[in-house]
């Protein structure tokens, strides 16, 4: 008898099928590449060609732009997906699929230029780094020490992203700038080809977990960036542009799902090492006996209403009905919480699968390092708290951290 929900491969009733978009054949050689990812800190070319040959990077674009047309739904499911197989690369394509998400949500709302952005990523395959966080801005969303001034029809741009996945690798940037002169819209969204003149990326990713995700750091000096890829513009540090709030939701949903996958994996390692564990003197397998079957059983009831939240979500934002800024608060609030779930799941699959997690390779122990990235994604959890409690006061909120009463406040 089969069971009602498939944890390991998300193909049941809270997931939709996304084997059109990449067959598990293509998940099963990404899954065999993970841990020489792991070991060599890169991620082997073979690992990205198998996601171009499915037609990976054009997969949110609309099928009238030679997209694969799929919904934020279907994009979540496919992450959980690689999210099991390879979470370094999940992470890392994941940042691709955020940044075309918001040029996918910028047409959808303007009807504007924009399509010629998403034709030429689907149609040449191309991979868009999301060259959005900064030092210094403690993790706000929506402003940028990136500056930019005015020459022409161009845009003169220095500043420092970082990280930014797959930056080396990427034929576009998808970057956020501050236009120097102010203005009510001086906030500047922009794609620009990645080796135009004034672009470096500088290999500086060595991490504890994510380790193949190359999230390196782009460096921009008097680079010059036309006016006609900037393709959307709101005021710093505000909350109330759509764009920008439907932008988040495919972030919090799609980084959510990620990590989701790195627990599948997690659960399934712990299966199969209970099963596989035997207690002598009880003449059962660990697996048999049920104080294991409880603490596997506490991962998944704390997991399972994630899921739930993820897929509820991505469809709301899908059916485009809602304005997606009501819905930024329950956004925020499932990627902290599946932050939170995710490492301390991950860390009891661990404990499960005995002492060999703790070893220095094997995939338990890969996963247990990866699994903490999820806590540095900005909005900081700092960010996070902040801005639901003062949303629960009905004071006004944002995207970054005030460490002073602000106008408004009662």
């Amino acid at each position: 008898m089969s069971t009602a929900y498939d944890y390991r491969n998300g193909t049941a009733a809270l997931w939709p099928d996304t084997q059109h978009l990449v067959p598990d054949t293509a998940i099963k050689e990404l899954t065999a590449l993970a841990a020489e990812n792991d070991r060599r800190g890169r991620l082997a070319d073979r690992s990205i060609d198998v996601l171009r040959d499915c037609g990976y990077f054009g997969a949110p674009v609309p099928r009238a732009f030679e997209g694969g047309g799929a919904s934020l739904t279907e994009c979540c499911a496919l992450q959980r997906r690689i999210g099991a197989a390879d979470p370094a690369l999940a992470v890392a394509v994941n940042m691709h699929l955020f940044s075309v998400g918001v040029v996918v949500e910028n047409w959808h709302r303007e009807r504007d230029d924009s399509w010629f952005l998403l034709e030429a990523i689907a149609s040449q395959n191309r991979i868009v780094g999301s060259a959005f966080a900064e030092p210094g801005l403690g993790g706000s969303l929506t402003r940028s020490n990136c500056r930019a001034r005015k020459d022409g029809n161009d845009w003169i741009v220095n500043g420092v992203k970082v990280p930014c996945s797959l930056a080396e690798r990427s034929d576009l940037l998808c970057l956020q700038m501050i236009d120097e002169a102010g203005g009510p819209e001086s906030l500047l969204v922009a794609l620009v080809v990645t080796d135009s003149p004034g672009i470096e990326v500088e290999r500086t990713w060595n991490t504890l977990g994510m380790r193949a995700s190359e999230s390196d750091t782009v460096r921009f000096t008097d680079c010059r960036i036309p006016d006609d890829v900037v393709f959307h513009r709101s005021p710093p540090g505000e909350t109330g542009d759509e764009v920008f709030a439907a932008g988040l939701g495919w972030f919090c949903t799609t980084a959510t799902a990620c990590y989701l996958g790195v627990v599948s994996a997690a659960v399934e390692e712990a299966r199969t090492a209970l099963g596989r564990a035997s207690i002598s003197h009880l003449n059962a397998s660990r697996a048999d006996l049920p104080s294991f079957q409880s603490a596997l059983g506490e991962i998944l009831s704390a997991v399972l209403p994630m899921e739930a939240a993820c897929a509820g979500l991505a469809r709301r934002l899908d059916e485009r009905i809602t304005d997606p800024r009501s819905l930024t608060p329950a956004l925020l609030a499932l990627k902290h919480q599946a932050a939170e779930t995710a490492v301390r799941a991950v860390e009891t699959a661990a404990e499960l699968v005995g002492v060999a997690s703790y070893a220095a390779d094997g995939t338990a122990a890969r996963l247990l390092r990866d699994v903490h990235a999820a806590r540095f994604h900005p909005p900081t959890r700092f960010a996070t708290r902040q801005l639901l409690g003062r949303w629960a006061l009905d004071l006004p909120w944002g995207f970054e951290l005030r460490e002073r009463p602000a106008e408004g406040d009662a």
